[in-house]
């Protein structure tokens, strides 16, 4: 009976124990359910933690092309890894921590390729710049995206441009990195149609394999499908031309591409650069703006588009300081990633979502020899793919009014035709807006035209078509939202969010 008590008085201490690191165990579940609002929302902490590990498998993809992209303009592979993993961590965690919103940030594919083929690597004749002058153009933008974020001003610049052009630049840049991409695999050289037939042309056939393969995957909505097919077509090229990564892991490294960029800007021509700079902010804009309001109403923050975001700036904020970073290690800006819709599906709803993300991103610094050793040819039908993917905002232009298709095709065709997000954006804008000033029925009014009636100018003012594009008070004299895309920009903000195989942007 005396040992058995003694053992008894033993156990107890480590009960005691046990209790004790239970107790404090559920006291900081408490305290992390309480900080994200996690119950209030409806969510687990468990659910939003698969859900950032489902919203990381589906951006993964980034981490094997955009080194590609980004390398074509002169930058190490393995530093824009690192400078990726780093632009997409810390402005996730922002939006995660501060902003409590489930949404991941990353660096857009259409900005990638712009900064490559349309500033650095150009057509002949055209003046390029330097990849350190264009992270400064990059850094430009980010500054100012700062400053309209910091003061509300966003909203009031969305409001100058007209939703078609924000559809048309949409599609535009769907067919520039479709065309990189068939430049990529060797498929188009010079505008024609390679030998498919010559023994060289192998490694062309396995990227087309591979984009075949990730269609059918994306039918079945396999998940990471993306990844599954570069990390296939990669394997393939590797063992065909027999040259494996000599290099699997190591520690993160910036050397040759931190603090790199040039502020001279004076060195610079100015046509190159003011366009430049603009296109970077213009299109982070466009994603932003449409990304935020479509995710927050497939996660339930919103129920309509004209509610407020709660702490919704912070996520404008986080993409301007992500893209400043971007551009001090070697990485193209930072917009939220409409691929983060595969977590929103898993059920997340919290900033907990977001930092599970940012987790496994500042995991895989530690990887970036294996990303930046993936062939071009591996990455390149992720391109081809994601334009395919950006083309089903063509339903939602209205094609048959005059005034609206020229800009719009404009828009979207002199993109992969220049290889120029920035000409698209410019024709487009001009065009709409000269077409726009004397098509304006309150100008045909005033020229003394009688084919206007009075529904015709409320139905025009509501397509927004003012003179200038400039926005107007609703006819019950209220303000529209703040980040309001109207009709068709509307649809297709919300559709951002419909279906997790469906990537954007940018990308």
């Amino acid at each position: 009976q005396g040992e058995g008590g003694s053992e008894k008085e033993e156990e107890q201490p480590s009960m005691s124990a046990f209790y004790s690191m239970t107790a404090r165990m559920n006291e900081f579940h408490w305290m992390v359910d309480e900080f994200f609002e996690v119950s209030k929302r409806g969510s687990t902490i468990s659910t939003e933690i698969r859900a950032g590990t489902a919203s990381f498998l589906t951006l993964s993809y980034l981490l094997l092309v955009n080194p590609q992209v980004m390398g074509k303009a002169g930058l190490k592979n393995e530093d824009v890894v690192t400078a990726t993993c780093l632009s997409c961590a810390i402005p996730t965690i922002i939006v995660g921590l501060f902003g409590n919103l489930p949404f991941v940030m990353a660096p857009g594919l259409g900005l990638s390729a712009f900064f490559t083929y349309g500033l650095v690597i150009r057509p002949a004749g055209a003046t390029g710049m330097s990849w350190q002058q264009g992270l400064s153009c990059v850094f430009a933008a980010g500054v100012i995206m700062l400053v309209l974020s910091g003061s509300f001003m966003v909203q009031r610049t969305m409001r100058f441009v007209p939703d078609h052009i924000k559809l048309a630049t949409i599609i535009g840049i769907g067919l520039l990195l479709a065309t990189i991409g068939f430049e990529s695999a060797g498929i188009i050289n010079h505008g024609e149609i390679a030998d498919l037939f010559a023994v060289s042309s192998w490694s062309m056939w396995v990227s087309i394999a591979a984009l075949l393969i990730m269609g059918v995957m994306n039918f079945y909505q396999v998940p990471g499908s993306i990844v599954i097919g570069v990390v296939g077509a990669a394997l393939a090229l590797w063992g065909g031309k027999n040259s494996w990564p000599s290099k699997y892991v190591e520690l993160p490294q910036l050397a040759d591409t931190w603090l790199k960029l040039s502020f001279d800007y004076t060195s610079m021509d100015p046509s190159t650069a003011i366009p430049a700079i603009a296109t970077f902010l213009l299109v982070a804009l466009f994603d932003c703006s449409g990304c935020l309001i479509g995710l927050s109403m497939k996660a339930g923050l919103i129920t309509n588009i004209n509610q407020p975001i709660p702490r919704g700036t912070w996520a404008l904020l986080a993409a301007s300081l992500g893209t400043m970073l971007a551009a001090l290690t070697g990485c193209s800006p930072i917009i939220i990633a409409v691929e983060c819709t595969a977590g929103i599906i898993e059920g997340g709803k919290t900033g907990i979502t977001a930092l599970t993300a940012a987790a496994f991103f500042l995991l895989s610094l530690f990887f970036a020899p294996l990303f930046g050793a993936i062939p071009i040819e591996a990455s390149a039908p992720v391109l081809v793919l994601i334009g395919s993917m950006m083309m089903r905002e063509v339903s939602q232009i209205q094609w048959e009014k005059g005034q609206v298709a020229i800009p719009s095709f404009l828009t979207l065709a002199l993109m992969p035709l220049s290889h120029s997000i920035s000409n698209g954006i410019w024709f487009g804008m001009g065009s709409a807006a000269f077409i726009g000033l004397f098509t304006n029925k309150t100008i045909r009014r005033c020229l003394g035209s009688n084919d206007v009636s009075l529904e015709e100018h409320h139905e025009e003012e509501e397509e927004g078509m003012l003179p200038g594009f400039i926005s107007h008070p609703d006819r019950d004299g209220s303000m529209r939202s703040s980040m309001d895309f109207d009709h068709s920009g509307r649809e297709a903000s919300a559709r951002y969010s419909d279906d997790t195989a469906f990537i954007t942007n940018r990308r």
